[in-house]
């Protein structure tokens, strides 16, 4: 078992120094381009906004999209990411990061016309669907559509009120932005002990309130990289 020193810096923040997470035994050159170019920028991306589809991927990258999916094909052979069909369309999100509840809000949320109008329900709680209408040129159609998919995903929440419903983000949203930034450690470390398990030395670990960094080696020297640990926080920024 890999033995860690552990000291706390700045405050809402972990340093953790690794005496040796692992021997720098034989490291995998394919694997360690997982945390190199493009792919590392589709691996941050899927921790920023995992359950995100090819579609939403190549915009995040700059990548055509069989581009980007050649490199999420690399990805899931070295078991860094998952591939689901939610709502008959496929989603990726990094291994061991999502439940499946959150799997479905997620794939909801990163759908562009829900994330708009969840973040207007964020901004606005209590707003009416003929306001969020007004403030973002909807059709009615166009808004009742994905407030109720956003309502049965359990994203937002509507109260009824007289003849007009109201809608607010819903009570569930509001605790895994606050369990998630307590599980960001756990996270890290999940995701550092597998590089370490596939020969890939990692120096330094540095954990925050919605995010984590480490510092890995390579034949070349060494290397810093931060992923998101809190998509939840994301979708409302």
């Amino acid at each position: 078992m890999e033995q860690h020193s552990f000291r706390k810096s700045v405050k809402g923040e972990e340093n953790v120094t690794s005496r040796a997470l692992h021997e720098y035994a034989q490291s995998s050159p394919a694997k360690l381009k997982a945390l190199t170019g493009n792919r590392r920028r589709i691996l941050q991306t899927l921790y920023r906004f995992p359950a995100s589809s090819v579609s939403r991927i190549s915009r995040e990258v700059r990548l055509t999209p069989n581009t980007v999916k050649w490199h999420l094909n690399a990805l899931k052979k070295w078991e860094f990411i998952n591939e689901e069909r939610v709502d008959n369309r496929s989603v990726f999100f990094p291994c061991n990061f999502l439940d499946q509840s959150e799997l479905q809000i997620l794939t909801i949320l990163n759908d562009e016309s829900s994330s708009v109008i969840f973040k207007n329900v964020y901004d606005h709680p209590g707003t009416t669907q003929k306001e969020i209408r007004e403030m973002l040129d909807l059709t009615q159609n166009t808004a009742g559509y994905f407030l109720r998919k956003l309502a049965h995903t359990g994203a937002i929440e509507e109260r009824q009120d007289g003849k007009f419903k109201h809608y607010y983000p819903s009570r569930e949203i509001m605790k895994r932005l606050e369990d998630r930034q307590r599980k960001s450690s756990d996270y890290a470390h999940s995701l550092v002990h597998r590089l370490a398990s596939d020969g890939i030395e990692v120096t330094e670990l540095r954990i925050f309130g919605d995010s984590f960094s480490f510092k890995f080696r390579h034949r070349k020297g060494e290397e810093n990289i931060m992923f998101d640990s809190n998509p939840f926080r994301n979708v409302i920024s």
